[in-house]
């Protein structure tokens, strides 16, 4: 028998410190904290090229009833930012691995010009720093990208398309037919006119990169329950779940 549909509140797009431009007090603990002031009931903290400090996250989140998504933000050869969204960690750890021999190996991240890209454990303590130009590129064309989130399971949805940096439309000028993203998202203002016209949902999320940006942008999604394959569904607005942005 079906359950109740409600509205649950998520905020899908937040940087912890492992992203070089997110600020140092983003670990995962103070942001999930962040969150259930906000009044969040699910997150992704999706970090550019890793997810890393996705094991301690998902530790503080079971500790607190929150519902967190493994995640990234993948950065195609395009420099199109596509948040990859998922439900098995190890799907995650999967796309990190795609990832990470995708990016170039002959660049290491520079901390005193990106900043440092801070591996932190589920009690804050530092437990070291990623070398590698998370900031950077990687090596995979758009269409293999999405292909490839698909394959593990992953939704793949555009990140902040209504930017003029690192967007799907400022990189390429439009959405490509051949690219199957599962959403767009917004980030903030009224839906631009090309997303109303792609026939795709619409997302919105803070794409936090300090604590007090946390939730202040977000969607509401009528769901049965606060779960990835929920919100899968509710992106193709089956059996009355629906994803809503103010």
């Amino acid at each position: 028998m079906p359950r109740a549909k409600r509205f649950f509140t998520a905020d899908l797009h937040i940087h912890s410190c492992l992203s070089a431009c997110a600020e140092l007090d983003m670990t995962p603990k103070r942001i999930i904290r962040r969150a259930l002031a906000e009044g969040l009931d699910i997150i992704a903290i999706a970090d550019h090229n890793s997810c890393e400090n996705l094991e301690a996250a998902l530790g503080l989140a079971r500790e607190t009833g929150i519902s967190l998504l493994p995640a990234m933000e993948i950065a195609s050869a395009e420099e199109v930012h596509v948040l990859a969204l998922f439900d098995d960690p190890q799907a995650a750890f999967g796309m990190q691995e795609k990832v990470y021999a995708s990016l170039p190996a002959d660049l290491e991240n520079d901390p005193a010009f990106w900043g440092e890209q801070v591996v932190v454990g589920e009690d804050d303590l530092v437990l070291g720093f990623n070398p590698r130009l998370l900031a950077g590129a990687t090596g995979m064309p758009l269409e293999g990208l999405v292909s490839a989130i698909h394959d593990l399971g992953g939704l793949a949805i555009a990140s902040h398309v209504d930017r003029e940096a690192f967007s799907v439309i400022s990189q390429l000028g439009f959405i490509p037919d051949g690219v199957r993203f599962d959403a767009l998202e917004v980030s903030r203002g009224r839906v631009p006119s090309c997303v109303e016209a792609s026939g795709l949902p619409a997302v919105r999320s803070s794409d936090a990169h300090r604590l007090e940006s946390v939730g202040k942008q977000r969607t509401r999604f009528l769901l049965e329950g606060a779960s990835f394959s929920e919100i899968a569904l509710a992106l193709k607005s089956e059996d009355g779940r629906k994803a809503v942005i103010d």
